[in-house]
């Protein structure tokens, strides 16, 4: 029997200094690109809420629980496995992306029959139309998520850029042209119907491998037992993340739902910005470093120590300032959000460190145990929404964030009980940057008393956040070790980046 073609981009073995600095490479790219399109983000949502309503939000929002939930079963984990993989054959792309679409169809087609029920759960009948157009966009991106896979195997992170920024570009500016001539919640439609065609298409453009007939056998269905186990933890995580909003919606409306997803977002968008382009570097280069110790140690806990100190200095500022720093952005009518932002931002104290456990579970191949941490986590969560949802939005934030702080530890710990690093060691490398976090807030909360309430002052309080926080890390060796490993690292990679585009 001859021996199944591999495709053409498979890649090819790299020693640990190449391997570090395709990672410095592929985490610099990221940065700049997800840093620009966080100021896309930033500057649209700033837009767009001035242009529509809470209620408008809120409407769009009701259907985001149905359409992550049905998001799980599109890709079935089969584009982490893409990743993930040593080798990979063009037999094995295929049957992958053969499975994508059929289970896009599918899921397109499921969700067409449930929007008449959303509408009756919600009372609201305007929710049924905005699902019927919003459902064609699983078959899109079922076509187009191999390729994407391929690019982060790849790493050709410029060319991953080029379709976010570009794709969010046309859906950003699709919203604004609609929300400005008064289409309401519809102008958030057609948004991200425009992001999911333009990826669609870049995506295409940009890396031309075209799928062949799928091939049935054993070795493809194995990479169906790998999907599997990331699907089941990302179906009990759905409610983890979106069983809030159901709830709310439901027992509280509209009006407060809106408030609450604002918060949400306004807190996740700068941390998904931050995160996202480090883990799609640190999944390969952790599972191509698993049976050397040092080096996987040593890539984890830069990557982390890396957006630790992008967030934390962050997050803090927007917790002593979230009033004024909500009122400023979105203006006075969004005032209620800042109660509910400031108690979902101390979460984002443990939340980069706990989805930086998915790095080690899938790159250790372990994903049934995270599987089975992820149903005690979400069981936990959905309980904490249920019990905080008599005192309202704000209730639901506090008691989310009270089980999230217990929570967070307990899973650290379950991620490192096996593989190259300890919990103890992690432990030891976190700690300082936890000491920092608590002098830099009660140094944010003495300055924001002593300064007027107005735009110079919060950009005031963002520097002098990070310059304290900067400041107390160096005090320990441990930490001043690791940042001068990656401001080492940037000179590395600013010199070729000034080498290739300067000459």
């Amino acid at each position: 029997m001859a021996a199944r073609k591999k495709f053409s981009f498979s890649e090819s073995r790299m020693s640990r200094t190449e391997l570090k600095v395709a990672s410095v490479n592929g985490a610099a790219v990221n940065f700049v690109s997800q840093g620009l399109k966080f100021l896309m983000q930033f500057c649209y949502q700033i837009l767009i809420a001035r242009l529509l309503l809470p209620e408008d939000f809120g409407i769009v929002a009701m259907a985001a629980p149905l359409f992550a939930f049905a998001a799980l079963f599109t890709d079935f984990g089969l584009t982490q496995a893409t990743v993930q993989r040593a080798e990979i054959t063009q037999d094995q792309l295929s049957f992958i992306f053969w499975i994508n679409v059929g289970l896009s169809a599918a899921v397109c087609l499921a969700v067409t029959a449930l929007a008449p029920a959303a509408g009756a759960f919600f009372k609201e009948p305007r929710l049924v139309p905005i699902i019927l157009a919003l459902s064609a966009t699983f078959v899109v991106g079922g076509l187009c998520a191999q390729h994407m896979a391929l690019l982060n195997r790849q790493l050709l992170f410029s060319k991953i850029a080029l379709v976010e920024l570009g794709s969010f570009s046309v859906g950003a500016a699709t919203g604004l042209l609609f929300a400005w001539h008064g289409s309401g919640y519809w102008a958030l439609v057609y948004s991200q119907i425009a992001v999911s065609l333009s990826t669609l298409l870049l995506t295409w453009i940009l890396i031309r491998w075209i799928p062949s007939k799928p091939v049935l056998n054993s070795e493809n269905f194995k990479l169906l037992n790998f999907g599997a186990n990331i699907t089941s933890f990302n179906f009990l995580n759905f409610f983890a993340r979106n069983f809030d909003n159901i709830l709310i919606g439901r027992y509280l409306g509209q009006s407060p739902l809106g408030i609450y997803d604002r918060a949400y977002k306004l807190l996740l968008m700068p941390l998904s910005q931050i995160t996202t382009p480090i883990a799609k570097v640190a999944l390969p280069s952790l599972a191509r470093t698993r049976n050397d110790p040092d080096t996987y140690r040593r890539f984890y806990f830069r990557m982390l120590e890396l957006i630790i100190l992008a967030t934390y200095p962050v997050v803090i500022f927007a917790i002593i300032n979230s009033e004024l720093l909500i009122v400023t952005l979105l203006g006075q009518k969004w005032a209620e959000v800042s109660q509910v932002f400031s108690v979902l931002a101390f979460g984002a104290i443990f939340a980069p460190i706990s989805s930086s456990t998915g790095w080690l579970f899938i790159s250790q191949d372990r994903t049934k145990e995270m599987r089975n941490w992820g149903a005690l986590s979400s069981t936990l969560f959905v309980a904490s929404f249920v019990c905080g949802l008599p005192w309202g939005i704000t209730g639901v934030a506090a008691f989310y964030i009270c089980v999230g702080t217990i929570q967070g530890p307990v899973l650290w710990w379950g991620a490192t009980r096996r593989g190259p690093l300890t919990y103890r060691q992690l432990l030891g490398t976190l700690w300082p940057y936890f000491f920092a976090a608590i002098i830099t807030g009660v140094s944010e909360y003495g300055l924001k008393a002593s300064l007027p309430g107005n735009f110079a002052a919060l950009f005031i309080s963002l520097v002098a956040s990070y310059g304290i926080f900067l400041g107390v890390v160096m005090v320990f060796s441990s930490s001043r070790k690791g940042m001068a490993d990656l401001a080492f690292e940037g000179l590395i990679f600013a010199g070729r980046f000034y080498r290739k585009f300067a000459h």
